[in-house]
């Protein structure tokens, strides 16, 4: 039926020869369907080649196996640093390393740690943690100043994933900056002495200067050290820096413990002769010593006065201890 009507529509053309040419056709049909890459029968069986990813280069270039593979992603990348790699998340500990010269090692760092390097991540701060920027940092020690409650349980389960290193110590007087030596002689794996390498002479120096006096020598001059404007913060006894005064022969005229807030009232009963200022920045100084200029101090009990911007002393640290004379230059500069 169906050759019929084909020969109908071909004008007469004898049967035979239709044929023929339908046979040829369907056998260069079935060769293409079982023998050409592009057919369907072939399209999943064959190896192609795929095109590359521009964003990853070509197989050639990146040294990786079939482009049909993509590589796996690391979970943490290698650091660059120097063994061992540390971040902090203190300020205190981070000016500490940077005193010793240790910042070529440090790949992590706080917002506040304004003595890093500023290409160095910030992967947390005292109250919590960035964990994507802490695992690409890939510290292999962490260094951290804890509340009172301790470390955070998810920092400590996070860095024992990831055989991090947790260091953490409190800094509130000399003897914790003592420890934190200890500590940091761990982990760099020296011993604190004058003769060693350059780190352990840092570090014994950094000792030794600490054992300086903690108390001032009889007659030593007596001066109040402030450490803000608004408010107008004085240094008492049992803090570091009191202690720092101390260890540069300085008294403190501040009899009572802790940070005090005085009032300009509280100033003028103090009457004391000298007052020292100690601020982050110029600025800060500056309004230190504005601000006891201001009051109205009675004729003849004027204190001698100096300021300066020295943001190393306004943290328990090594750099802080290596600031000390700083203390003795303002007290010899107040006029």
């Amino acid at each position: 039926m169906f050759f019929r009507k084909f020969k109908s529509t071909m004008g007469g053309t004898p049967a035979p020869v239709v044929q023929k040419l339908i046979g040829l056709s369907l056998t260069l049909v079935l060769v293409w369907f079982v023998f050409a890459e592009e057919s369907p029968l072939n399209r999943g069986s064959r190896p192609t080649a795929s095109k590359p990813d521009a964003s990853q280069g070509s197989n050639q270039d990146s040294g990786q196996g079939s482009p049909q593979t993509p590589p796996e992603r690391p979970a943490r990348r290698a650091s660059k640093a120097p063994s061992p790699a540390v971040a902090s998340t203190s300020p205190a500990i981070t000016a500490s390393l940077v005193a010793l010269g240790l910042s070529d090692h440090i790949v992590g760092r706080s917002p506040y740690c304004r003595s890093a390097v500023e290409s160095v991540p910030v992967v947390g701060d005292l109250r919590s943690f960035d964990a994507e920027r802490l695992d690409l940092a890939a510290p292999e020690v962490l260094f951290v100043q804890p509340p009172l409650a301790g470390v955070d349980p998810g920092l400590r389960a996070f860095c024992d994933e990831k055989s991090i290193k947790i260091v953490a110590r409190r800094l509130e007087s000399l003897a914790d900056v003592d420890a934190l030596i200890g500590d940091i002689a761990v982990v760099f794996g020296v011993e604190p002495n004058i003769g060693g390498n350059p780190l352990a002479r840092a570090l014994g120096s950094a000792r030794a200067s600490l054992a300086l006096g903690a108390e001032p020598g009889e007659g030593a001059r007596k001066v109040l050290l402030i450490v803000s404007a608004e408010p107008m913060l004085a240094v008492g006894k049992r803090t570091y820096l009191d202690e720092l005064l101390a260890g540069a022969d300085l008294a403190n005229a501040l009899g009572r413990d802790g940070y005090i807030e005085l009032s300009a009232e509280s100033l003028l009963a103090m009457a004391p002769e000298t007052i020292i200022g100690v601020s982050e920045t110029p600025e800060g100084a500056r309004r230190i010593e504005d601000a006891i200029r201001r009051i109205p101090w009675k004729e003849g009990a004027t204190p001698k006065i100096a300021t300066d911007a020295v943001p190393e002393l306004l943290s328990p640290s090594l750099a802080a201890i290596a600031h000390r004379s700083d203390l003795v230059r303002l007290a010899g500069a107040a006029k």
